[in-house]
């Protein structure tokens, strides 16, 4: 059975913090392929997203090149809200029964998971794969799975502890300070944010 990692997210920027999470899910989960998911229109995300396009780009540029990694358009191109039960339906009609699906991401979204749509209906379509920062405590994450509906769920949570603590805000704040985001951001993506003059 085919195993692939769904990474989604705002991307609001893409950086290596998100390729290290990609990249340490594909090895500790034998993952074959990892699709990179950007959303399109967040329901839960602060009005400071950029626009789609941009972020499609970014994320383009940093998995340029990298063999098992992809891109999708499916949320972006999808109208309204992109919610994750809707993306992980399609997902699964598309590649059928033999293939697993792992929804990665970081620990603040699994902490919000129950205010998502459906959120029960997407713990029967896929696992997921949680990666913490150093030094982050789990205390919410701890109180959630003991909620009665997701503690017949808790299996399919997988934590993974990351040694990287990058954010997209504090380089969104580093860059209106004009200070150095060299060595959280690839060189193809702020060579990209440079050119579109972004989070000026």
């Amino acid at each position: 059975m085919k195993r692939i990692g769904v990474l989604g997210g705002t991307f609001n920027p893409v950086h290596k913090g998100h390729l290290a999470l990609a990249a340490s899910a594909k090895d500790q989960f034998a993952l074959d392929h990892i699709i990179f998911m950007p959303s399109g229109t967040p329901p839960h995300k602060p009005k400071e997203v950029i626009d789609k396009e941009f972020r499609y780009q970014m994320v383009k540029r940093a998995i340029g090149g990298i063999d098992d990694y992809s891109i999708s358009r499916v949320e972006l191109d999808r109208p309204g809200y992109s919610y994750a039960v809707d993306t992980f339906n399609g997902l699964k009609k598309k590649f059928g029964k033999n293939v697993k699906l792992f929804y990665i991401m970081g620990l603040d979204s699994i902490n919000e998971i129950l205010s998502w749509k459906k959120p029960l209906e997407l713990f029967k379509l896929c696992e997921f794969i949680v990666g913490t920062r150093p030094g982050t405590r789990i205390r919410t994450f701890r109180r959630l799975v003991k909620f009665p509906p997701l503690e017949k769920e808790v299996d399919k949570i997988h934590i993974m502890e990351l040694k990287e603590n990058i954010s997209s805000s504090d380089i969104r704040k580093r860059i209106r300070d004009s200070k150095p985001v060299e060595k959280m951001v690839p060189k193809k993506v702020l060579d990209y944010i440079k050119k579109q003059e972004l989070y000026k």
